[in-house]
């Protein structure tokens, strides 16, 4: 049984083997839906847009599926060493990636963010969050428990590269050549297993002269501009969804919080022209 629908900014395919309905197919897509719409920052009503619109000390409470990834999402950000960050939003908004009140905050890091008691958050300074870099991944895993739940015994859910396989099934692992996206390149095969990539091919434009993409180095506020492609073997699509963030920052080192998440990665360079 397959599925493909839009959702999530992109196209979410679900592939089921034994043990798939029409039942199973719908609580997979119902749980992609609960999370765009408590984590889109372009949904004005969303858990992430009333964040972004707290002021400091006070207090709102979320799902509890947002306050599970903001708790990754800060796990995340601390294990790295702040090289993923949620609160990169203004930069991105101010590049026009993002809607334009999530620029209001001229310095931002999820760092300020209180996780409290009874799904609720608090925020210590300014903040304007996006949790593009994480939510994807976890609307995936979601989408695999449901299915799980309905007695599904293996399968595929692929949101735009954001991959996880569970059960018995097995699926190939495509790249896209960082020089040309449209040129696929084999990278192994996944099993029991959730895989992401982040990269710039696709978001790279030019802003007031300057060239900026949708990695952010924290660190610093500026685009990372590198060639290459990150991608994150990890055994959560959520996990590996925000390493991909810090391999882009770190760079092809790598960085020792990827060891401790149970993850490997691939570092993608462009494929020389030939002349």
């Amino acid at each position: 049984m397959k599925a493909c629908r839009p959702y999530l900014g992109t196209y979410v395919e679900i592939r089921l083997g034994e043990g798939a309905s029409d039942v199973a197919l719908s609580a997979a897509f119902a749980h992609i839906e609960r999370v765009r719409r408590c984590m889109s920052v372009f949904d004005a009503d969303s858990d992430v847009s009333r964040i972004n619109r707290l002021h400091p000390g006070e207090t709102i409470e979320v799902d509890p599926w947002t306050h599970e990834v903001l708790s990754l999402a800060c796990e995340v950000h601390r294990a790295s060493g702040g090289l993923f960050d949620c609160g990169v939003a203004p930069h991105l908004a101010r590049w026009g990636m993002l809607p334009s009140a999530v620029a209001a905050v001229s310095a931002s890091s999820i760092a300020s963010l209180e996780l409290l008691a009874g799904h609720r958050v608090r925020t210590r300074a300014p903040l304007c969050i996006d949790l593009g870099g994480i939510a994807k991944g976890y609307a995936v895993d979601q989408a695999v428990t449901a299915l799980q739940t309905a007695g599904v015994k293996g399968g595929v859910v692929n949101a735009g590269g954001d991959l996880r396989v569970f059960g018995e099934a097995e699926e190939d692992i495509w790249l896209r050549d960082p020089a040309e996206p449209e040129q696929l390149r084999h990278a192994g095969t996944l099993r029991d297993g959730a895989c992401a990539t982040s990269a710039t091919y696709y978001s790279r434009c030019s802003v007031d002269g300057d060239e900026v993409s949708a990695l952010v180095d924290p660190r610093t506020g500026a685009a990372v501009r590198t060639r290459q492609s990150y991608t994150v073997v990890a055994p959560r699509c959520a996990v590996a969804d925000a390493l991909t963030k810090v391999l882009a920052v770190a760079g092809e080192a790598g960085h020792p919080c990827l060891a401790a998440y149970g993850a490997q990665w691939v570092v993608l360079s462009p494929v020389p022209c030939l002349t």
